[in-house]
């Protein structure tokens, strides 16, 4: 088993006071009591609760970017490359609400308000994988289709109080927007 490093232990550390407290009520204190590590080690690693979730969240969206990109290459036809790639979006929301279902919101918001940047670069890749998965299918809209199926994939993570049914919804909605944008004529030049 490989040796995990001391800064990720620092950014596990913060990701269950953060689960644990919320945002608002984690403090650097908490993290060190948590890490087991020194004030000086943690600050060494996360000077501040604001520089924590940062990397907490650039961490978890830099996994599951990678992991959106592995489904997509491991998927075949197009609505499977897109269900694939949204799964691992929605799993990514579903495994928060999992770990701190009381503060899930909270951090939520604080992710998007210190680190709007990264959630955006995210997004944005994700729309680059759905756009180029339905490229082919649908030429003309895949980059408006892909927005849209992103759109209804965050509404979903607006209820995560049953986790299954919303795998259900995702496979579902997938399906009707992409059969629903193949059945689309093309729109005509300008």
């Amino acid at each position: 088993m490989p040796k995990v490093s001391s800064s990720q232990l620092v950014l596990d550390a913060a990701y269950r006071c953060f689960c644990r407290n919320g945002y608002r009520r984690t403090t650097v204190s908490d993290i060190v009591d948590e890490a087991q590590m020194s004030r000086p080690t943690v600050y060494k690693y996360v000077g501040s609760k604001e520089e924590a979730i940062v990397k907490v969240v650039q961490s978890r969206l830099e996994q599951a970017g990678a992991a959106a990109r592995e489904a997509a290459e491991g998927a075949g036809a197009p609505e499977e490359k897109v269900l694939a790639v949204l799964t691992v979006k929605l799993e990514v929301a579903i495994r928060l609400w999992h770990d701190s279902p009381a503060h899930a919101t909270e951090l939520l918001a604080a992710a998007t308000a210190q680190a709007p940047r990264l959630v955006t670069d995210y997004t944005g890749s994700l729309a680059e994988l759905l756009a180029s998965a339905l490229a082919e299918a649908v030429p003309g809209t895949a980059q408006q289709v892909a927005a849209v199926l992103l759109t209804f994939t965050r509404g979903l993570e607006e209820d995560l109080r049953d986790p299954d049914a919303v795998r259900r919804e995702l496979r579902a909605g997938v399906r009707m927007i992409i059969r629903g944008a193949l059945a689309r004529p093309a729109p005509s030049p300008a």
